[in-house]
Order: structure tokens, then C-alpha cells, then sequence
């Protein structure tokens, strides 16, 4: 039988959505993306094509999934505190948060560190938990999200 730590995976990344061009974000803050779409990108799942309702943003911490949760937000935000101005900036377009993905043997449970909360409060970048049991379903997920419309740009 495999331990509960033995499984447990967890990562975080920043993602900026929204529906102007993502292209402004790597403008405003002078980095480039791990990953980008833009609305109306077409993806196929299970066989059929989708377009993208939203247009986004993703930079990912570059620590692995046995990596502490924590420890991908220290890296992102070292990363992104930098770019404070450009933060803001995008945020007129753009909803800014920090994805935090877990895969849990059993459950999930974890306090945020308030200083990890303030640094990211500061900069205007809000928290989403996607949070899985003992599956790696989160990518299906998103596009599930994707396809009914759910992946807000703004609130």
C-alpha cells in the first residue's frame, strides 16, 4: 500500500484571464509565459474541438509537484513582486490570481501563511483552490470549465 505522502502532489502557478490579447500582460510586465491562449484558440477534448472564451495568462513556479504548496508561492511571488506597476496595470483588464492545484491521497487541508497572503493582497492577486482526490483530472477540469463557461475574465 503507498503512504498518503507518497502520493500527495500539490503546485501553484499565477494566471492572468481575462479577453483583451494576453500579449498586453508580457508587455506590462516584461516576462514572458509559460503558457498563454488567447479567445477563440481552439482545443479539442475527447475528440471534439472547443474555442476559448477567455484569453490567459500562466506562469508557473519552475519547483516540482512534491515541491510545498507554500514554498510555489514564495517562488512566485519573489518572481512577481518585481512587477508590482505592471501588476496593477493589468488588472484593469485582467483578473489576477495564484492557481493552487493539490492531487490528495485522502484529504486536503492548509492554512495559508497570512504573510503569503499579505505579499499577494498587496499586489492585487486573489487565490483559487483546485483541489483533487487521489486523480490527476485538473487540465479536464479547467476545460470543463472552459467549455460552460464558467472560467470568468472579470468578476
Amino acid at each position: 500500500m503507498t503512504s498518503p505522502r507518497e502520493t500527495d502532489r500539490e503546485y501553484a502557478y499565477f494566471q492572468a484571464v481575462g479577453v483583451d490579447d494576453p500579449k498586453e500582460i508580457s508587455s506590462a510586465l516584461q516576462m514572458e509565459p509559460d503558457d498563454i491562449c488567447k479567445v477563440g484558440d481552439e482545443f479539442e477534448r475527447r475528440g471534439r474541438t472547443f474555442q476559448r472564451r477567455a484569453s490567459s495568462w500562466r506562469l508557473d513556479s519552475g519547483l516540482t509537484d512534491r515541491d510545498p504548496l507554500s514554498e510555489h508561492l514564495k517562488t512566485l511571488l519573489w518572481s512577481l513582486e518585481p512587477k508590482r506597476d505592471g501588476l496593477f496595470r493589468i488588472r484593469e483588464k485582467f483578473k489576477t490570481q495564484f492557481v493552487c492545484v493539490g492531487f490528495y491521497y485522502q484529504n486536503f487541508s492548509w492554512e495559508l501563511d497570512f504573510d503569503l497572503q499579505r505579499r499577494a493582497t498587496a499586489l492585487g492577486i486573489g487565490f483559487w483552490f483546485d483541489t483533487y482526490s487521489d486523480a490527476n483530472c485538473h487540465e479536464e477540469i479547467v476545460e470543463l470549465r472552459e467549455q460552460l463557461g464558467i472560467r470568468k475574465a472579470l468578476d
